[in-house]
């Protein structure tokens, strides 16, 4: 037993030293995070990656040239003719309403032929165009805009689902640091126990030796003195097991041999009852338009924005094909002519126009209206969705700022606890000196007592992790990197009651 002690006694002062070896503000973790955390890379990619799903779709909108060059000789190269040479070109100008305007020329001489006989003749001229899909595709939310516009909620979405990973890694990482300083303040308590404890044990031991108590009371003081030490080397260990998870979040390496829990410099102050109580009265009756504004909550919004463009665009698709080209064209037809600009715009034939008429109707329209329906549904569920959200949020604040309230309360009762547990301690090692108490009694009492501060300890903390998870879920911690810049530790535990 007695070497195991001294085992015990070794570990944690090693665990003393090794603590003061460096000194950690939660300002240096939450940079060293922001930087290595992965779940931030990821977004920060997927924010990226939208910008080119814009760019993408933005291109549908431009306007285009194709060009075609053709040489062919031999027996019938295009089935009709006899050697063949022509170069086209267009240029459309696409609109967000699905209409295209298109205009290009056409130089060409082809040998025709003609029974017996071979004629070459010069079709070359120039036209101009429009193309109207009148039923299907027709207006705002035809395909080529619908997926601009998709894209364009897309990226302001993924733009706020990174705002709020960075909130998430704030939230994790600040309620992570308050849990480290929580059970490190538990490990200094425990300590403070020990010590306590052990001046105890000391009083009995010296009590014992002047024959003033029998000696096995001695036996019960070292008992007492010892379950103390397991519990500080508990403490420590708990300590350990929450700053690895610390490291964990920050995305560092945990293989270092001779690595410690660092000296936090940061003080958590005690929960001031006044300006919490003025900021839960605040919130309380605004939480629907904070919630509004989070960027969580704008995130499912713009999810709702965007099935509803893709329900009136498949809407628009359930219409069958009838598409209107009308194009007005000039061409020559010289027979025997030569190939030259010179003889292309002339007035053999002239002018001309065609109007084409292009109309699809299926024989059962399941697929088109299939598409609409289950858009429909997916409209609907994103609505659901979002007012979920909203009701859940604005509930689940509602309970954490009246459990807040509760918590705040407890908390200053148990402070007075603490002194009258103190108080009474010593009493009945008062009492235990004069021979009116037993050591039953007085670790009662002791235990008590440390049992009290701990408690204490839990509900100071608890509080803060509390209006931590409150300011969360209302976005009003840092969600970008300058307003991580800008935060202070010691300015969060003052309260901003605005």
């Amino acid at each position: 037993m007695k070497y195991i002690f001294i085992l015990l006694v070794s570990i944690t002062f090693h665990f003393e030293l090794r603590a003061q070896d460096n000194l950690i503000s939660f300002q240096k973790i939450l940079n060293e995070g922001f930087e290595n955390n992965f779940n931030i890379k990821l977004k920060q990619l997927s924010v990226t990656k939208s910008d080119y799903t814009l760019l993408k779709a933005s291109g549908f909108l431009n306007p285009f040239i194709d060009t075609e060059l053709v040489y062919g000789e031999g027996t019938n190269p295009s089935f009709d003719n006899d050697g063949t040479m022509y170069a086209t070109s267009n240029f459309v100008i696409p609109t967000k309403f699905g209409v295209n305007f298109y205009t290009g020329f056409k130089l060409e001489r082809t040998t025709e032929i003609n029974d017996d006989t071979n004629t070459l003749f010069n079709g070359s001229g120039a036209y101009a165009g429009i193309i109207i899909p009148l039923l299907k595709d027709l207006g705002k939310y035809n395909s080529e805009n619908s997926f601009l516009e998709v894209s364009k909620l897309n990226q302001k979405a993924l733009e706020e689902e990174f705002s709020n990973e960075i909130l998430l890694y704030f939230n994790e990482l600040l309620s992570n640091y308050l849990t480290l300083k929580e059970v490190i303040e538990d490990y200094k308590i425990d300590k403070d126990v020990l010590a306590i404890t052990k001046k105890y044990k000391d009083e009995i031991d010296l009590l014992a030796d002047n024959d003033r108590i029998p000696l096995v009371e001695k036996n019960r003081a070292s008992s007492f003195y010892n379950t103390k030490i397991l519990a500080v080397n508990l403490s420590n260990i708990t300590v350990l097991e929450v700053y690895y998870d610390t490291k964990f979040i920050l995305g560092l390496n945990n293989n270092k041999t001779n690595d410690s829990v660092p000296l936090l410099i940061d003080e958590v102050a005690d929960p001031n009852q006044e300006k919490l109580l003025t900021y839960i009265d605040r919130k309380k009756n605004s939480l629907d338009s904070i919630i509004k504004s989070t960027p969580q909550y704008k995130n499912i919004s713009l999810g709702v924005d965007k099935n509803e463009i893709l329900l009136k665009n498949a809407k628009n698709h359930r219409k069958n094909l009838l598409n209107l080209d009308v194009r007005v064209s000039r061409f020559g037809s010289y027979e025997n002519g030569a190939y030259n600009l010179n003889s292309t715009f002339n007035s053999i034939p002239g002018n001309s126009v065609l109007v084409s008429l292009k109309h699809n109707i299926p024989i059962k329209n399941e697929k088109q209206k299939g598409v609409y329906l289950e858009q429909l549904v997916e409209y609907d569920l994103s609505k659901t969705y979002l007012e979920k959200y909203l009701y859940e949020t604005s509930t689940s604040v509602r309970l954490s700022l009246a459990l807040l309230n509760e918590k705040i309360k407890l908390y200053f009762r148990t402070k007075e606890l603490v002194e009258l547990m103190k108080q009474t301690s010593q009493d009945e090692i008062n009492k235990f000196k004069l021979g009116n108490s037993t050591q039953i009694d007085i670790t009662n009492s002791l235990d008590s007592y440390f049992l009290s501060r701990k408690k204490l300890n839990t509900y100071k903390y608890d509080i803060w992790r509390t209006y931590a998870s409150i300011k969360f879920q209302l976005g009003e911690l840092p969600k970008n990197q300058n307003e991580l810049n800008e935060f202070l530790f010691s300015d969060f535990l003052l309260v901003n009651i605005n």
